[in-house]
């Protein structure tokens, strides 16, 4: 029983020490606070689409319109068409094969996840969390959330003008990025799921990033940029 109460006081010790940990790490700078965040899984990178009212899956061969207020759920997919996503509706994708464009037009939100696309991929000012891969951040506590794994993307990315905070991490792009004018909520603090995220992917493409508040992040994961990177995004 004596070894069980010693155990158990460890445990909670080591809990305390972790919140001691991270109220250090918030109090001295952003850096230090995404990677403890990191760490522990707090604030870690979920998908903001919610409840799908619409599941596709198996094989389809036609375009796929998403009408606005609806959340469209492409799982295990085989998808020859375009994808298009009308004002205020929402799409989740994951463990598919699109051949065919992705194009939101404010959207509500977006999650795009260990899927091969041949098609450019366009998000223009999405008011909810845009997700493109996760670049890894699943933490501890991130067990909990499906994890958001990285894509094969042969067409380019732009997203631009979204104001729910952006993640592109960890993906596979054979074209170019372009990343500008997103506005990350709460001035990007903290920085998961709050500011915008490019980290630990392979671009082919050049990749421009301008204009975003705050300037873009990798997290702590650098990224290759075989094409030359611009903008916001030199040195990430």
């Amino acid at each position: 029983m004596r070894h069980v109460h010693h155990r158990l006081q460890s445990g909670l010790l080591a809990i305390a020490a972790g919140v001691v940990v991270l109220a250090f790490a918030l109090t001295t700078g952003q850096t230090t606070a995404s990677a403890t965040s990191r760490l522990l899984g707090l604030g870690d990178d979920k998908s903001a689409t919610g409840r799908c009212t619409t599941t596709v899956t198996g094989q389809n061969n036609a375009v796929i319109n998403v009408p606005g207020g609806q959340t469209f759920c492409l799982e295990g997919l085989t998808q020859t068409g375009a994808v298009n996503v009308a004002p205020g509706g929402s799409l989740e994708v994951r463990d598919s094969n699109i051949t065919g464009a992705i194009t939101l037009d404010t959207p509500r939100a977006f999650t795009f996840c260990t899927t091969t696309i041949v098609g450019a991929i366009n998000s223009t000012k999405a008011a909810g969390f845009v997700l493109i891969g996760d670049g890894g951040d699943t933490g501890l506590l991130g067990l909990l959330d499906p994890k958001c794994g990285s894509n094969q993307i042969n067409g380019a990315v732009t997203l631009n003008g979204n104001v729910g905070g952006v993640e592109f991490g960890g993906n596979a792009l054979n074209a170019a990025l372009t990343v500008s004018g997103n506005v990350a909520p709460r001035g990007g603090r903290p920085v998961e799921d709050n500011a915008t995220e490019i980290e630990g992917n392979t671009v082919i493409g050049l990749t421009t990033c301008a204009d975003n508040q705050p300037a873009p992040t990798n997290g702590g994961s650098g990224n290759t940029f075989t094409g030359g990177a611009g903008g916001q995004c030199a040195g990430l």
